[in-house]
């Protein structure tokens, strides 16, 4: 809109009042006050009006078209440039029209700021669920893993003996921690074995049975350990549940996360962990064999003979979500270099009961 003050005529031969001038898009608004004092406006259809410009003057005049007489004179040259370019901006197609061009400028803008808000949001929150583990108690830790653990329904299919037998040998390993690490050795045919948030271990019975000796079983459980201990598993679900659990993160809402947790169970079985991830549970795992003289080579003769075992072509779900065992095999070694192994009798005799 444009504000002006001229002078309107209302008729050719009537005397000129002065008047306030209003310009729109589409019309021009008049407002003046007649000799008896009384008030009028008028609105002039800008399509309905010719404009010129008296270079004698130095004066836009403007004649409706629609109105007998009435002309209006302003000052200037700005009040003729508005109208005209007004009027072309009337006269073009739609697609043409400045708003248009304005408004489709503006939308992609605006989906160009949500495609970037968007993509910042899918890669950041699940970024930062992952970081929030660590605000995450072990006490929480474990009603997560515990909530999870009872909702797989495990207990069911338990080996008894066997799981006595595996918790035994892990308490002789003599391994420090805030966690109270529970195993539980379920009786299948699958060759697995995974660790839930909080302490709880499970040992599918096809890979317990696979394993020859106890450097095979001290690397499988401290491997597994440490994906508890580091909070591998609480952190690596919370980054693919995401935006599910990052605004009960937020505001502790810790019910809603187990809500979330259960309805997700089944996940827990075949978690993939990140490379890195992978690589920390190895290492740290094989400093625990290491301090406690156990041969590191348990831990390659471990996935060596898993990825190896058997006819089916299919790979062990151990070994699924563990890459690149190879390359494992050669750091397990070379991280192996100069350990100190003394065999002991301890362990290698809880191992015999089960075989």
């Amino acid at each position: 809109m444009k504000t002006w003050f001229g002078s309107y005529y209302n008729s050719l031969h009537s005397e000129p009042v002065e008047a306030t001038v209003l310009m729109y898009e589409k019309n021009i608004a008049i407002g003046f006050r007649f000799a008896d004092g009384n008030n009028c406006t008028l609105n002039w259809d800008i399509r309905d009006v010719e404009v010129v410009f008296d270079n004698r003057l130095q004066a836009t005049k403007i004649t409706s078209l629609t109105e007998p007489g009435g002309k209006l004179t302003i000052n200037g040259k700005n009040a003729k440039d508005f109208i005209v370019q007004a009027q072309e901006e009337l006269n073009k197609p739609w697609h043409k029209k400045d708003r248009t061009i304005e408004w489709g400028r503006n939308l992609l803008i605006f989906f160009g700021i949500s495609s970037v808000l968007l993509t910042a949001y899918f890669l950041m929150v699940p970024w930062l669920s992952e970081k929030l583990a660590f605000t995450v108690s072990v006490k929480t830790e474990e009603q997560f893993g515990d909530a999870v653990y009872d909702a797989l329904a495990l207990s069911t299919q338990e080996d008894k003996l066997a799981t006595t037998v595996l918790n035994d040998f892990f308490k002789e390993m003599k391994v420090a921690t805030a966690y109270n690490i529970r195993i539980t050795v379920v009786n299948s045919d699958v060759v697995n074995a995974f660790a839930l948030p909080g302490g709880n271990i499970v040992v599918y019975g096809a890979l317990l049975n696979k394993l020859k000796n106890y450097p095979e079983l001290a690397a499988l459980l401290s491997h597994e350990f440490t994906h508890v201990n580091n909070k591998h598993s609480t952190k690596s679900i919370f980054r693919q549940m995401g935006s599910k659990v990052f605004i009960s993160l937020l505001f502790g809402k810790f019910g809603s996360v187990t809500s979330v947790m259960i309805d997700q169970a089944d996940k827990f079985k075949s978690l993939n962990f990140s490379r890195n991830l992978e690589k920390e549970a190895d290492l740290n795992g094989l400093e625990i064999l290491k301090e406690r003289k156990i041969d590191p080579e348990g831990f390659a003769a471990l996935f060596k003979q898993l990825n190896d075992s058997g006819p089916s072509p299919s790979v062990p779900e151990f070994l699924g979500s563990h890459p690149d065992i190879d390359n494992r095999i050669i750091y397990i070694r070379d991280a192996s270099k100069n350990a100190i192994v003394e065999e002991n009798t301890q362990l290698k005799t809880i191992f015999e009961k089960i075989k």
